[in-house]
């Protein structure tokens, strides 16, 4: 009986139910479209450390846990953003390694029906103002998300 007492102590302190609110966080981040959690799962963790490192009464905490999120929401969620959707990567743009690249049809594309092209080793939803028959090579002329935007090669 006395160790469960002991376990029922030891997840009770601030800082461990702190850090299990981080990773229910970072696990709802993970389950939900967006980027939008993951602030609150960082929130979480600074409290983590401010209680590790100071007394603080549960009104601190939640003040910390709103500033931290808040700030953490504010200055990163741009950049995070754009490095998950796949605009940007730490070191360039990643839409740089697309365009003007070579690929090839796999499907009939036309202004009014996108297709499929292959692009090293990978199929890609692809679309283009002109019709491009099957089997064609064609160039990456622009990416939004998924979806390539292909000319026909010269």
């Amino acid at each position: 009986m006395e160790s469960m007492q002991e376990l029922f102590n030891l997840f009770v302190r601030p800082d461990v139910i702190w850090f299990l609110i981080g990773l229910i966080m970072l696990f709802i981040e993970f389950m939900a479209p967006g980027i939008f959690f993951l602030f609150f799962a960082i929130g979480a963790w600074a409290v983590v450390i401010l209680t590790l490192a100071f007394d603080m009464p549960l009104s601190m905490q939640l003040l910390s846990f709103l500033v931290f999120s808040v700030a953490s929401l504010v200055v990163l969620r741009k950049r995070f953003k754009e490095i998950f959707t796949g605009k940007q990567s730490p070191n360039g743009t990643i839409d740089d390694e697309f365009i003007g690249g070579r690929a090839r049809t796999i499907s009939d594309i036309s202004p009014s029906r996108p297709g499929k092209v292959e692009f090293r080793g990978t199929t890609w939803t692809a679309e283009s103002q002109e019709d491009i028959p099957e089997n064609t090579f064609v160039t990456i002329v622009g990416r939004n998300g998924l979806v390539l935007t292909v000319r026909q090669s010269n």
